[in-house]
């Protein structure tokens, strides 16, 4: 039998996998090329319109992710049909030129370093992916103390998220959308180390293992700013910024003639009080200037995601705004070449100074 065309449709919701609406968001036919055998569907932009990332500083709430379901009929040249289905859970990540066609998920710790810095007294929040192909133990340690071990994956059920934490060896831990048993078991978690911890290891369901440093850094000097992002996997990720801040604020305007004539009983005049030209049209941008402080070489990449994130925001005074990376190029650092390692990135905030919602 040779195929000859197919019928693919498909379901993008978020919420309780599912759910999913009676129409599909999309249906899509192809018929095979002449002389081939194969027919290939590209959805990715079409999925991508509806992972809408949503973020207020509020990890219990973040939406980063959404649910995929597919059906596909094949029609064959003897009119006969089968059906294939499926299901995935959805981020807005993206790979590079050498990683090829499709690449999927590398790891289960959805972070590019394995140096984490943190502030002092703030919560570290790592994405963690769950279930197949996925983690299903992370572990804390204080040097050789074991803190805590959280466990995920066969043992959690009925996982609803985006509302509501589950709990998993008395640990809370937050999922973007709903586990189903027998369904998709991917899920991404976010965990929460203990305050002391300078190790973790995260443990792969192939029993593979990935190791993380913690450094806590208690700066005194200037004050640290935390910046939130949507980095290559599609996962917002956390990236302290210790140093030096620089603030400019940019201002573009027109100007209009306004005519101050005056005419009364005692004839015609104009006030010096009064201008005649008038501005109108403000843009008020702010930026900033941020600087890491000394970090490990292998933040060139993260850096570099920074650079290339779609959304971005910044922690501040108890509120979380939008930004946009402006740095438009990375010089690749090396402990080896430079020594210290220090990135300065600029941003622009993602708004009107004045504000023109109305």
């Amino acid at each position: 039998m040779t195929i000859q065309n197919a019928t693919l449709y498909i379901w993008i919701y978020a919420g309780t996998f599912g759910s999913r609406p009676v129409d599909p968001a999309y249906v899509l036919y192809k018929e095979v090329k002449t002389g081939g055998d194969v027919i290939t569907f590209e959805i990715s932009e079409l999925v991508k319109d509806y992972v809408d990332v949503t973020f207020t500083g509020d990890y219990n709430s973040l939406v980063e992710t959404a649910w995929v379901e597919w059906e596909m009929v094949r029609v064959y040249d003897d009119t006969s049909t089968d059906t294939l289905t499926g299901e995935y859970i959805a981020i807005n990540g993206y790979g590079y030129f050498e990683d090829g066609i499709n690449p999927l998920l590398p790891k289960a710790t959805l972070i590019s370093n394995s140096v984490i810095y943190n502030l002092s007294g703030e919560n570290m929040y790592i994405p963690i992916l769950t279930g197949t192909d996925g983690a299903y133990k992370a572990e804390y340690y204080d040097g050789p103390t074991l803190l805590r071990t959280d466990t995920f994956g066969t043992s959690i059920v009925n996982i609803t998220a985006d509302t509501i934490d589950y709990t998993a060896d008395t640990t809370n831990v937050t999922a973007d959308m709903t586990f189903v048993p027998g369904a998709s078991s991917n899920i991404i978690v976010r965990v929460i180390p203990p305050s002391d911890t300078t190790d973790i290891v995260v443990t792969k369901e192939d029993n593979l293992v990935e190791t993380f440093k913690v450094k806590t850094i208690e700066e005194c000097k200037y004050s640290p700013y935390k910046v939130s992002f949507l980095n290559k996997y599609g996962v917002v990720q956390d990236l302290w910024f210790f140093k030096r801040r620089d603030e400019r604020l940019q201002i573009s305007k027109s100007n209009y003639l306004q005519n101050t004539i005056q005419e009364n009983s005692t004839g015609v005049n104009y006030s010096l009080n009064q201008a005649s030209q008038v501005p109108t049209d403000f843009k008020v941008t702010k930026s900033l200037k941020l600087n890491t402080g000394f970090i490990d070489e292998q933040f060139n990449e993260v850096i570099q995601e920074l650079m290339l994130a779609e959304s971005a925001w910044i922690h501040e005074d108890s509120q979380v705004y939008p930004i946009l990376p402006t740095t438009s190029s990375l010089d690749y650092k090396t402990q080896l070449n430079d020594k210290l390692i220090n990135f300065t990135v600029e941003f622009d905030y993602a708004y009107n100074e004045i504000n023109l919602i109305k």
